[in-house]
């Protein structure tokens, strides 16, 4: 369900209610009724609550039943946007990935975003 995805993805990025709250511009009650599935957000609230976990709201709305289907839908719509970049971009975006580790450091990406918020 929605509120489960949004919950595990906020989870996994390693910040609390508070701080997805922050990122999305709502208030920290609103993110946990969400989570709690006590209140339905609105495709806006949706769209920003996203922006906030840093992915499409499309993949908050998948099934956890199916992750190859979602995570070949995340590799699909990078690829459109890659190929549309320039290629300054391009090398921003490959400087970036040098950065992240092989492992998932929830911690570690946690303090890359609080970085790039600056």
């Amino acid at each position: 369900m929605l509120h489960d995805q949004i919950k595990s993805m906020r989870l996994r990025l390693g910040i609390s209610q508070s701080e997805l709250a922050r990122r999305a511009g709502y208030s920290h009650e609103f993110i946990s009724q969400v989570e709690r599935g006590v209140k339905s957000p609105s495709i806006k609230a949706l769209q920003k609550i996203a922006w906030g976990l840093g992915v499409s709201p499309s993949l908050l709305m998948e099934s956890k039943n199916s992750p190859s289907e979602s995570e070949e839908k995340l590799k699909n719509e990078v690829q459109k946007r890659i190929n549309r970049l320039p290629v300054d971009k391009l090398k921003i975006i490959c400087d970036l990935l040098r950065v992240i580790p092989e492992e998932d450091d929830p911690a570690y990406l946690h303090n890359k975003f609080k970085v790039l918020e600056s």
